[in-house]
């Protein structure tokens, strides 16, 4: 009997190993193709005034992926379908999008996005339940953000008049905006690891990395992004005094926020009466970018397709004869390549309507609210349970879901199709849900110390 027990459980020894072989590479591989992705050097294709203007190799390579992925799925059925169970909030969500292709604008487009974010979704829970250890995540995220760093830069040097655009650095990527993401998004991930407290050695690396991503940053000119990655420090630690504190002081804190920002907002006022001037002056002429035009072209669209949308990721780059934005008379019908309203939110509404806009807000708010609590509730790294959420981990959830939300207001990225930040707020989803079902832990001591 000793000897058919020891047998049996190094026959499950090994199992764990080969799937936890297969599930550290498949999620670098996906981290790094999510990130990077294959560059096409092509900035003139049109966006705005064709289909979407996809490289063929991508649906291939997920494709590929999610192949490679079937024997992890084998593996681990029950402790997926728990998780998918789980998560059925943002399962519901995409279930709605899926029916919204019958309605869609084109159809043929929404149901190729709605497949690979399906896709996406599959290979995001399957390797939160087959994940060696939580930190690998925050390591291939910091990773792949420094390999597409490294060729930005190298772009750079040997192309100068291609990386930098009369706008900022784009790299290899399409535009400069994607380059500030990139970048802040390898920052997000690099703070998280010094919590680790990782040797001196990878210590002066990771810093070294982070140093790279925020000169590339900067270089980039993305003032949202880099806007985030100046406040984001102050609302982490905010936002942990408050998960750690008493309830009273928590209250006495967000009190005196909400009481300086009224006396700002007041003082404002006051002075705008004593030197005579309008309250609204300074917004007036505030166009965000010529932003402004397009969200008031959105609100029109909004109104036309209410209550159920345009269907999912069917409103930007789809066939020419039915898509919106060529109907109208204003700047970005005819004299530029617009792919997205520049808004996160009023894309969610134009291709969800209200009931996927409410929906959507409805995953993000229980996300965030699981961020929170781990945060609260979450130990220090154990080496011994490497797959058990730490505070570290717990840190990047919250900083990358504030990060979403604030990038949302001025890019759109949200929910949106075979897209990193897609990728991202899936593998968070999953990792705080799964967090949510297993944790037995009581409320323990930590400190970003």
């Amino acid at each position: 009997m000793a000897e058919q027990a020891d047998s049996i459980l190094g026959k499950n020894i090994q199992q764990t190993d080969w799937v936890s072989r297969l599930s550290t590479i498949l999620l670098c591989a996906m981290m790094l193709f999510s990130i990077v992705s294959v560059p096409d050097f092509n900035r003139t294709a049109s966006v705005a005034a064709s289909t979407d203007h996809v490289n063929p190799i991508n649906r291939f390579v997920w494709l590929g992926l999610l192949s490679m992925a079937l024997p992890l799925i084998r593996a681990r059925w029950a402790q997926i379908l728990r998780l998918i169970k789980a998560s059925w909030l943002l399962i519901g969500l995409f279930l709605y999008f899926t029916c919204s292709t019958v309605w869609a604008l084109d159809p043929a487009i929404s149901t190729r996005r709605i497949m690979f974010a399906w896709i996406e979704i599959i290979l995001a829970v399957t390797l939160t339940c087959t994940m060696k250890d939580r930190k690998y995540l925050l390591k291939f995220i910091f990773i792949s953000c420094l390999v597409a760093a490294v060729a930005d830069l190298i772009v750079w040097i040997l192309m100068p008049g291609y990386a930098m655009t009369s706008e900022g650095l784009a790299g290899i990527q399409s535009q400069k905006n994607q380059t500030g993401l990139i970048m802040m998004y390898g920052l997000l991930a690099g703070a998280p690891l010094l919590l680790y407290r990782p040797p001196k050695r990878e210590r002066y690396r990771i810093l070294a990395g982070m140093g790279l991503l925020f000169l590339l940053l900067l270089a980039s000119r993305s003032k949202t992004c880099l806007g985030i990655i100046m406040v984001m420090p102050v609302l982490v630690v905010l936002f942990f005094k408050l998960t750690h504190s008493r309830m009273s002081l928590s209250v006495a804190i967000v009190t005196s926020i909400s009481a300086i920002f009224i006396c700002i907002v007041f003082g404002y006022f006051i002075w705008c009466e004593i030197t005579n001037v309008s309250p609204f002056a300074l917004f007036q002429d505030m166009t965000f970018t010529s932003r402004t035009d397009l969200w008031s072209f959105m609100f029109q669209e909004i109104q036309k397709r209410p209550w159920f949308g345009a269907g999912f990721y069917s409103f930007w780059s789809i066939d020419p004869s039915v898509q919106p934005s060529l109907k109208t008379s204003m700047w970005f019908g005819s004299e530029a390549h617009i792919n997205e309203a520049h808004d996160g939110y009023l894309d969610l509404l134009a291709t969800g309507g209200a009931v996927g806009f409410i929906w959507g807000l409805s995953v993000i708010i229980r996300t965030f609210t699981l961020a929170l609590e781990a945060l609260g509730r979450a130990g220090r790294p154990d080496p011994a349970r490497p797959t058990v959420l730490s505070y570290p981990l717990a840190c990047f959830h919250v900083s990358f879901l504030c990060a979403l939300c604030i990038h949302n207001f001025t890019e759109s990225n949200l929910f949106c199709n075979n897209g990193m930040l897609a990728v991202a707020l899936y593998f968070t989803i999953f990792d705080l849900e799964d967090w949510e079902e297993n944790d037995d832990q009581p409320l323990s001591q930590s400190g970003l110390a």
